[in-house]
């Protein structure tokens, strides 16, 4: 018999990538929902996910087409490795590792700076990355500036529980190597979860016109946001009223903004301002948006991003609703008629009508 010997056994994660500008940004449009981020590795890539009190989640999918090369060996494939094939069913195992996925939690504040720093230079924004910064200001700084003189490929690398997520970046044989700290994934977190046999509003438009409103909604600086969709023109308005003013972005089903529209009925939605601009940046990057929201108010913006030569990854914001004051007050009087309707329906020991005979007898006397 073969025993298994973890020295033996391979890294769980090892990729390669010259993206690392893309893969910043990608990061850097989630960062903003929490500093910790849970990474989960599979056959497809990686799903970075990001939570803030189980009100807003925020899932960045870096798929390993991003990747020049992407080798994913979960912990029961390395056992296959120096046990005898015989003693398992090839198939089934092989099925099983196809599936099977590897989580664990880790800064997510160190991970965009280590990008940020080593890695990125801010493109289109005028800024330049702090390493950028210190080359430049550096006396005789050459070898900060070879490390910067060219493309930068990144390496990530996951070895399994208790080990570090290394993140080295490597440039003209410049080597830079990032070892953060992780910890075992919590999964007493679950998901925020649209139903998907009750989406009562799906929108897929064009990322540049929410864009457009998510800036005039910042503007406001309001603490909530409205969004209705409704059968007649307008179809989609979202609502913001401030202290600085208020804004109403309305739409209607223009084919050169919303490609498509499908809503049963009129239904609006109030969420929290701050945490539904988290999104701004996962649009400026988008091509496409996908914004789904199901019967309970569960709203999934989800922003289709273009990497090129046909590739495209994906970052899906989930949010919770919240009530404003009227719909609360709707929903206290309404149950306050309910229990005066179950308290007089007790008080007959038969139904409405006979209490409302002894009433109208009891008001003639």
């Amino acid at each position: 018999m073969v025993s298994y010997n973890q020295d033996d056994a391979l890294p769980v994660l090892d990729a390669v990538s010259t993206s690392v500008s893309y893969i910043f940004r990608v990061l850097k449009a989630v960062s903003s929902v929490s500093p910790n981020a849970i990474i989960q590795l599979s056959t497809d890539g990686l799903k970075v996910s990001v939570e803030n009190s189980h009100t807003v989640q925020a899932h960045a999918f870096l798929n390993k087409t991003l990747f020049t090369s992407y080798t994913f060996t979960p912990p029961s494939r390395n056992r296959r490795r120096v046990i005898p094939s015989e003693s398992y069913a090839s198939t089934q195992a092989s099925q099983e590792e196809d599936d099977e996925t590897i989580s664990f939690s880790v800064s997510m504040k160190s991970l965009v700076n280590c990008f940020q720093i080593f890695g990125s230079e801010q493109e289109g924004t005028g800024q330049k990355s702090a390493t950028r910064s210190y080359a430049e200001s550096n006396e005789g700084g050459g070898m900060m500036t070879a490390f910067l003189g060219g493309s930068t490929v990144c390496k990530l690398r996951y070895d399994g529980t208790g080990s570090p997520f290394i993140v080295m970046f490597d440039e003209g044989g410049v080597t830079t190597t990032c070892d953060l700290q992780t910890s075992e994934y919590d999964d007493s977190i679950s998901d925020i979860l649209l139903e998907a046999d009750a989406i009562g509003t799906k929108i897929i438009m064009k990322a540049n016109y929410l864009n457009d409103a998510f800036r005039e909604l910042e503007s406001t600086d309001s603490e909530t946001v409205m969004v209705k969709s409704t059968l007649t023109p307008p179809t989609f308005v979202l609502i913001s009223r401030g202290e600085l003013g208020s804004v109403e972005y309305k739409y209607t089903r223009d084919r050169n903004v919303i490609e498509t529209f499908a809503s049963e009925e009129s239904v609006q939605n109030v969420y929290n301002f701050k945490l539904l601009m988290s999104a701004s940046d996962a649009i400026k990057l988008a091509t496409k948006i996908s914004w789904r929201t199901d019967e309970d108010g569960v709203t999934s913006i989800q922003c289709m991003c273009d990497v090129g030569d046909g590739r495209q990854t994906f970052i899906d914001f989930r949010y919770l609703p919240i009530y404003d004051e009227y719909e609360e007050r709707t929903q206290r009087a309404q149950t306050a008629a309910r229990s005066q309707i179950t308290q007089s329906t007790r008080r007959s020991g038969d139904d409405l009508f006979s209490g409302s005979d002894d009433e109208n007898n009891h008001s003639s006397d």
